[in-house]
């Protein structure tokens, strides 16, 4: 069974956040069930405003958003680093940050980040997911 867990934020970005990543784990990893997913909603000191780390296994995850977003902002964020675990999840993106790969091809250093073929990934996909937020009627 899936385990998320939600840390900061108020009481209805906890909810909103729970809700968001239940339903991209149902989007875009359907059938995997031993995820576990920590949310961490802290108000951010850099341009940033959401990160997506694998923990110890492609299958553990911190993802961070700014509490300080639009609720449309917020969900679409979320959306944007649930695309993240997915590519991890999947061992589409793999590495560190001097030794990356995607989909078993290494991406150079050089790559600037709007480049870089996951962040392109997750930049087409995050409004058509966000989209799919705002008709489930979950908020």
């Amino acid at each position: 069974m899936n385990y998320i867990e939600i840390n900061g934020g108020n009481k209805y970005q906890k909810k909103v956040a729970y809700n968001v990543i239940d339903t991209m784990i149902k989007a875009l990893m359907p059938r995997m069930r031993t995820l576990d997913i920590t949310v961490n909603i802290r108000k951010f000191t850099d341009d940033a405003i959401g990160y997506c780390m694998m923990e110890d296994t492609n299958r553990e995850f911190e993802i961070e958003v700014s509490k300080d977003l639009s609720l449309k902002d917020f969900v679409t964020a979320l959306c944007h680093e649930m695309v993240h675990a997915k590519q991890y999840a999947r061992n589409e993106m793999s590495g560190n940050i001097t030794d990356r790969h995607w989909k078993r091809s290494t991406v150079a250093d050089s790559v600037s980040y709007w480049d870089l073929p996951w962040e392109k990934e997750a930049y087409r996909m995050e409004d058509k997911l966000a989209q799919l937020v705002w008709e489930s009627n979950i908020l």
